[in-house]
C-alpha cells in the first residue's frame, strides 16, 4: 500500500475515532443520583486540577471539533495532492493527543477510589488511540515530503529557458483566401 492510500485511510480513521470518543466524553457521567448528587471526583485543593475537573467535557468538545475539522482538511489536503495540509495535521494532531493525555492524567488523579476501574478505562483508551496516531504519522510525514519534492523539482522544470522564438510566430500565416479554399 502506498503512502497516499495509507494516509487516506489515517484520515478516515482519525475522523471515526475522533466521532467516537466525542460520543464517549459528551455521554459521560460524573454525577451519580437523583436528588443527591455523588460525584465520582474527589475535591481538590489545586485550581487547575479543579477546573480542567469542571470543564473536561467542554475542553474535549472543543478539542474534537478542531480535530474533526483538521482531519476534513487533511483528506482534501490529500485529495489536491497538498503537503501543507498533511504537515498541519500532523501538528494538531501531536498537540491534540498531548492535550487529551493531559487531561485524561489531571482528571484520572481525582476519580475516588470506587471508581478506579473508570480511571484504568480512560488511561487504555487514551494510550491506545496515542499509539494509533503516533504510529501513523511518519507514514503522513513521508507522503508529505514525497509531495514536498515532487514540487520543487517540478518548480525547478518550470524555470527552464525559453525559446527567443516564440512558438506563436513559428505558426504559418493563415489568411482569408486560405481558409476559404480549406472549405470549398
Amino acid at each position: 500500500m502506498n503512502d497516499k492510500k495509507f494516509s487516506f485511510m489515517m484520515g478516515i480513521f482519525c475522523i471515526l475515532n475522533t466521532i467516537q470518543f466525542l460520543i464517549f466524553e459528551a455521554n459521560e457521567i460524573a454525577y451519580i443520583g437523583y436528588e443527591d448528587n455523588f460525584s465520582i471526583y474527589k475535591e481538590t485543593k489545586s485550581e487547575l486540577v479543579s477546573w480542567v475537573t469542571t470543564y473536561k467535557k467542554n475542553i474535549n468538545i472543543c478539542l474534537s471539533t478542531i480535530t474533526l475539522m483538521v482531519s476534513s482538511l487533511f483528506l482534501y489536503c490529500i485529495h489536491i495532492s497538498n503537503y501543507v495540509g498533511l504537515l498541519c495535521y500532523t501538528m494538531w494532531i501531536i498537540t491534540y493527543e498531548l492535550l487529551s493525555f493531559s487531561v485524561v492524567l489531571l482528571t484520572s488523579g481525582t476519580i475516588k477510589e470506587q471508581f478506579k476501574e473508570l480511571k484504568y478505562l480512560h488511561l487504555i483508551f487514551q494510550v491506545s488511540r496515542m499509539i494509533l496516531h503516533f504510529f501513523c504519522l511518519p507514514f503522513v510525514t513521508k507522503y508529505a515530503y514525497s509531495l514536498y519534492k515532487d514540487l520543487k523539482t517540478l518548480s525547478k522544470i518550470g524555470r527552464c529557458k525559453r525559446s527567443s522564438v516564440s512558438t506563436v510566430d513559428s505558426w504559418p500565416p493563415v489568411g482569408l483566401g486560405t481558409l476559404y479554399r480549406k472549405l470549398n
